[in-house]
């Protein structure tokens, strides 16, 4: 082989190996898509564009660089597409108590993305506190009755269920004060008394089977790099507050 020609074939030979370790390099491979869904509620995600919850999936998808499939459906479907695994990913859950790495339908996240304040909303002429409450009538949304142990009313509208405790129609409604507390005000309930029940934690929910999976791992590395910068705080500390007597 002349020389001439046996230059350009080993230049051709050299970029088809450079192209073949391009293309197999997973620094360069595209990155991974993640479907997430979120369950459609006021200031945590109103839709696709506006939530808090919306701002984080936003983050994770920026600083982990993979791509992410965002929805916003009402709560049972956003359950139902996780628990037959159409979605990686379902937000957000309050963890059950008593059920630390799932239930038998479903997985929870190993990280906990925030709190939420369960207050004691009772009528200011009875002497009911959190340690007592299970000996009063007491409701609490229907979704959530399997978070108390004891019996407990379940109530289908949070509005008319404060204002039987204000009317002293029940003695008190134990739910979430950054649900709660808009209506006390708005409608100037102003028999009512509130007390901190519990602080539970809020968790992302996982097809079952998938706790310590790809999905949770990749949940706790860029939520570990998000609290590294500052930017976690930022965006959840609009809804993960102490509660406030």
């Amino acid at each position: 082989m002349k020389a001439p020609k046996m230059i350009r074939w080993l230049t051709t030979l050299c970029l088809a190996g450079m192209g073949m370790a391009l293309v197999g390099s997973p620094a360069l491979a595209a990155g991974k898509n993640w479907k997430v869904s979120l369950a459609q509620m006021p200031g945590y995600a109103e839709s696709t564009d506006k939530g808090v919850l919306v701002d984080l999936v936003k983050a994770l998808e920026k600083v982990s660089g993979d791509k992410v499939e965002l929805q916003v459906v009402p709560f049972s479907r956003s359950m139902t597409d996780v628990q037959g695994k159409k979605v990686d990913l379902h937000m957000p859950l309050i963890q059950l108590p008593g059920s630390e790495t799932g239930t038998p339908k479903f997985d929870y996240s190993k990280e906990t993305i925030f709190h939420v304040n369960f207050a004691l909303y009772s009528n200011k002429s009875v002497d009911v506190s959190p340690a007592t409450a299970s000996k009063f009538k007491v409701e609490t949304d229907q979704a959530h009755v399997d978070y108390f142990d004891f019996p407990i009313v379940a109530s289908s509208n949070i509005e008319s269920s404060l204002k039987k405790v204000n009317a002293g129609r029940v003695d008190g409604f134990i739910f979430a004060d950054v649900a709660s507390d808009p209506i006390v005000k708005a409608a100037a309930l102003t028999n009512i008394k509130r007390q901190l029940y519990k602080r539970f934690d809020v968790k992302v929910v996982l097809p079952k089977g998938e706790r310590g999976g790809a999905a949770d791992k990749w949940l706790t590395e860029n939520i570990g790099k998000l609290r590294a910068s500052g930017e976690y705080n930022r965006i959840m500390g609009m809804i993960d507050t102490p509660f406030q007597p």
